[in-house]
């Protein structure tokens, strides 16, 4: 059975719109690995607290279930015009938590998804940029919700089914 993750990064509305994708990634006989990081209550990333705690445990968890997933949905709100904070210091100690710090997207299939209450593109393009910049190769289909406009459930599924079949290559 095909695999995928799904990184939220959100308590609210992004991890509502996650937890829909992980419905209808179920529904298309796909495996799931739900992650959200807000939940992982990770330390501020810097390298002082690196060279004074080490990589948390929890960092080395979330670096071996990423590493482990060709595919994934990233799933984030726009904060000023930006990813939120959450998604870019998870990020951050991930790079650090491998050989390299391309290891765990380098080459991985990405989609992008958000829920914003503002315009969400600028969002979506932070995120694919930093993703890019990691490795990803990452899909052209974005999803993109707000109050007004709710997910197309035939959009979400063509995402899904393209993580599916990309990462079977």
């Amino acid at each position: 059975m095909p695999k995928i993750g799904i990184l939220v990064a959100s308590s609210n509305n992004n991890l509502k719109l996650g937890l829909k994708l992980k419905e209808l990634a179920l529904s298309q006989n796909c495996e799931v690995e739900f992650i959200n990081l807000v939940d992982l209550k990770l330390p501020l990333y810097s390298t002082l607290e690196e060279e004074e705690n080490g990589i948390p445990e929890s960092v080395l968890d979330l670096a071996t279930k990423i590493l482990e997933l060709k595919a994934f949905i990233i799933v984030a709100p726009e904060y000023n015009g930006v990813m939120p904070p959450v998604l870019n210091n998870a990020m951050s100690w991930t790079s650090r938590a491998t050989k390299s710090w391309r290891d765990a997207f380098n080459e991985k299939i990405v989609g992008l998804a958000t829920h914003s209450g503002g315009g969400g593109a600028k969002g979506l393009q932070a995120m694919r940029l930093m993703y890019q910049h990691l490795g990803a190769n990452i899909l052209a289909r974005e999803l993109l919700t707000t109050y007004e406009k709710p997910l197309n459930e035939e959009s979400a599924v063509a995402m899904i089914n393209s993580l599916i079949r990309l990462s079977k290559d």
